[in-house]
């Protein structure tokens, strides 16, 4: 926006939108209140938002960003042609900005002032666009990140996960001078990026670039080891000069605990998902039922239409209001064909000679808010019905597999317990990040995660310097 004459009336200039600085608190109407009072003008709509009292005196786009991306600040540097100066800014704060540029939920976007009155800025695309320019001209930005890194220190960090948690925490890391090697127990890195996202969300060169970028800062991988089976959380930990952060993920998926679940047509959403990604996926025939309500469970109802399937129908027990998966993500599945059936819940598989021949619901009505914050579903006495389906998909929900650790480190959730410096309890210098923490999580808040981990590990040895 710019300012018009003597009258400071806002008007909107595309030119140099994102250059008046309303949304960083400099502007003429913080001292001058009789600025505001014009609900014509864009300044005064914006002095009239409800939510803009509560504004922080930082971007709102960056307020909502888990990582802090400095999005206004990149975006004026795309604007003026500077590409490089834009990516270094966006590499400062974001270590996997083309996984983001792709599948990032974009609360930024959610957040955008612009949104209010038109079309939030495209925020991702234009990180998609930058990131591009990025896998054209790769040594042009790992020179920048190379100039970047802290002298080396004598000190290694051992992170087992090469999920978005296990890939900030070692960028960050990395940076700061430390030794890192990645353990990861799949035979290719990303973790749940390779495996649990679909190729036509996220383009596997998308990770492959972000592996290389990683490799060029010095940071090693080792494929084909998983804790607690190759070795055992004691054997990882050394004496002074190593710590260790567990970024396992949570690769196991929850069935379903309905009668019937073994029967053959049964399956559950990693299975589904990993095969499909490793090019390994049956053809699907007949129509599908997908059980859940998140974005995994859209993922894999497009997957299956992909695989074959007739139609495919995704079974929730709440309304389209408490769905946790993004507005976007169920938009491009319903315009690929996908159908929902909202406040139905399963009861049972339906079987013949086998086989699945359907699943018998029940629906439901929304009681009280429960401890998600979204109403809790109640079944109807007397509503069962029945749909014909030739295969049942599990996508409920995942967890970590944690039997090698002592009992005092795992919570009631079935997640790592940390405490207010990251470390595990009980273990020593043993930190832990990203769902296996907090639970199943989005990219950008795992990422979040694992930078908050980083910044521990560089405390905890800090810390023992001086002592």
């Amino acid at each position: 926006m710019a300012i018009e004459g003597r009258t400071h009336r806002p008007v909107v200039n595309h030119e140099i939108c994102q250059q008046c600085r309303i949304c960083l608190k400099e502007c003429p109407a913080e001292i001058i209140p009789e600025y505001r009072r014009d609900p014509e003008t864009v300044r005064g709509y914006i002095y009239g938002l409800e939510r803009w009292k509560d504004r922080q005196g930082i971007a709102p786009c960056t307020a909502a960003c888990p990582v802090g991306q400095k999005a206004r600040d990149y975006i004026g540097l795309l604007a003026r042609g500077q590409i490089s100066e834009a990516l270094a800014l966006i590499r400062q704060d974001n270590p996997l900005p083309s996984v983001c540029a792709y599948i990032c939920y974009h609360p930024c976007e959610e957040a955008c002032l612009r949104g209010t009155w038109e079309k939030p800025v495209a925020i991702r695309e234009l990180k998609r666009f930058a990131v591009q320019y990025e896998m054209d001209h790769p040594s042009d930005i790992q020179m920048i990140l190379k100039s970047r890194m802290q002298p080396a220190r004598n000190q290694e960090v051992l992170v087992v996960g090469s999920g978005p948690a296990g890939l900030a925490c070692a960028y960050d890391l990395a940076l700061a001078g430390f030794k890192v090697e990645i353990l990861e127990a799949l035979n290719q890195p990303g973790g749940m990026l390779r495996v649990g996202v679909p190729t036509f969300r996220l383009p596997r060169r998308i990770i492959d670039h972000e592996i290389t970028m990683l490799r060029s800062l010095g940071i090693t991988f080792s494929f084909g080891i998983q804790l607690g089976r190759d070795t055992v959380l004691e054997n990882l930990q050394a004496e002074g000069n190593r710590a260790v952060v567990l970024a396992l993920g949570n690769h196991h998926a929850l069935p379903l605990n309905i009668h019937g679940e073994g029967t053959k047509g049964v399956s559950d959403w990693l299975s589904l998902l990993r095969d499909f990604n490793m090019g390994k996926a049956d053809k699907l025939q007949g129509r599908v039922l997908v059980v859940g309500g998140g974005n995994v469970a859209v993922d894999v109802a497009r997957t299956a239409l992909r695989l074959g399937a007739d139609e495919v129908l995704v079974i929730y027990r709440r309304s389209r209001d408490e769905m946790p998966a993004s507005s976007e993500e169920i938009e491009n599945a319903e315009n690929e064909g996908v159908k929902f059936h909202f406040q139905v819940a399963p009861l049972h598989i339906e079987t013949t000679q086998g086989k699945v021949a359907g699943l018998t619901c029940i629906r439901t009505s929304l009681a009280e808010p429960d401890e998600s914050g979204r109403r809790r579903p109640e079944p109807l006495n007397g509503s069962d019905f029945s749909i014909s389906a030739m295969h049942v998909i599990s996508a409920v929900g995942q967890r970590t597999e944690l039997s090698f650790m002592n009992k005092t480190a795992i919570s009631s959730r079935g997640t790592i317990v940390i405490d207010g410096k990251g470390r595990i309890r009980d273990y020593q210098g043993i930190f832990a990040a990203g769902d296996v923490v907090t639970g199943p999580s989005s990219v950008v808040q795992a990422m979040a995660s694992g930078k908050a981990a980083a910044r521990n590990i560089i405390r905890y040895f800090n810390e023992q310097q001086a002592i």
